[in-house]
């Protein structure tokens, strides 16, 4: 079980990689709107998800909030703490899972 819960960490940090450097061409281009890839733990997700540009800084104030599409929330080691047209923001709840978004967090932590 906790290789299981490691391996989702790992893959909702990635994800979570890959669209801070949408999130950068996204501001080269003066977009106000980011095209994203669901930060969910499934490996074979590839759903996008359109994201105000505000709303994706407001959730990255926060190591262990990720970006999914709706109905793509894994209870019980998270829970939806806000929510947009087209996702949802989820929040860790799992020890292990958040310790690894802490830890693989690409921006330093704010507090």
């Amino acid at each position: 079980m906790k290789r299981t819960r490691e391996r989702i960490g790992k893959t909702e940090a990635l994800f979570r990689n890959v669209n801070e450097g949408i999130r950068e061409a996204s501001d080269r281009l003066e977009s106000e709107v980011g095209d994203f890839i669901c930060e969910c733990g499934d490996s074979t997700c590839t759903e996008h998800i359109r994201v105000p540009l505000e709303e994706y800084e407001r959730v990255r104030e926060h190591p262990t909030h990720f970006v999914v599409r709706p109905g793509h929330v894994k209870g019980p080691i998270e829970r939806v703490v806000g929510r947009g047209r087209h996702y949802s923001v989820i929040e860790k709840l799992d020890r292990v899972i958040a310790r690894i978004a802490k830890r693989l967090n690409p921006r330093p932590e704010t507090t």
